[in-house]
């Protein structure tokens, strides 16, 4: 699998980063000096909108390289963040080889049909069908968890589905009032639990 492929070691010399939730690694017209991968947590790529919106277009997972933009010398156009504690090794483009570059690039392409699927995921049905999708996706990652009653925990905020969603606060807010309400998920501060998953695979799937 790539994940495996990813996790090999490098040729070129590369810098260890740790970084904690919400610090950024970069940002829109920083120069692009270093390509990354992710060691460990979740990392995701977000544009801001004419509108002043930050929207989620890219979600990194352990294995995953980016900052691809390096390999060409061209500055930085997107913001990326931790969404959790997170390790990434900074590697110098200059010394990447023939090895490395194909490693990059089978991670590259893996990463476009990831982002194929979310883009089809902001763009069809309707918000609570996004909602639940997302939901869902965000419980495979670094931001879900088991807790000691065995159901699905979900760290995120009303502001990051939204901005995962194309939407607003307020009407990501009213989704998961109605989730909660049908007793589908419990939320709680930064927190959603997932009470009844098949329900909201269910809901994602447009059934």
């Amino acid at each position: 699998m790539l994940k495996d492929i990813n996790s090999e070691t490098l040729s070129a010399p590369s810098q260890r980063l740790r970084l904690g939730r919400k610090q950024s690694l970069f940002h829109p017209g920083d120069p692009s000096n270093s390509v990354f991968r992710v060691q460990t947590g979740l990392i995701r790529i977000t544009k801001m909108t004419p509108e002043g919106r930050t929207l989620t277009v890219r979600h990194l997972e352990p294995g995953d390289f980016f900052g691809e933009e390096a390999l060409n010398g061209e500055t930085r156009l997107d913001l990326a963040e931790a969404l959790t504690s997170a390790q990434v090794e900074a590697i110098n483009p200059a010394l990447i080889n023939g090895r490395d570059l194909f490693m990059i690039t089978q991670s590259l392409s893996t990463q476009m049909k990831r982002l194929m699927d979310y883009e089809y995921h902001l763009q069809a049905g309707d918000l609570r069908q996004r909602v639940a999708r997302y939901l869902v996706q965000l419980s495979t990652t670094a931001l879900g968890n088991v807790n000691e009653m065995g159901q699905i925990m979900v760290s995120a905020s009303h502001e990051l589905i939204a901005e995962g969603t194309a939407s607003t606060r307020e009407s990501v807010s009213k989704i998961i009032s109605d989730l909660r309400f049908d007793g589908i998920i419990e939320s709680g501060y930064r927190c959603i639990i997932l009470l009844n998953k098949d329900e909201l695979d269910m809901i994602a799937d447009g059934i």
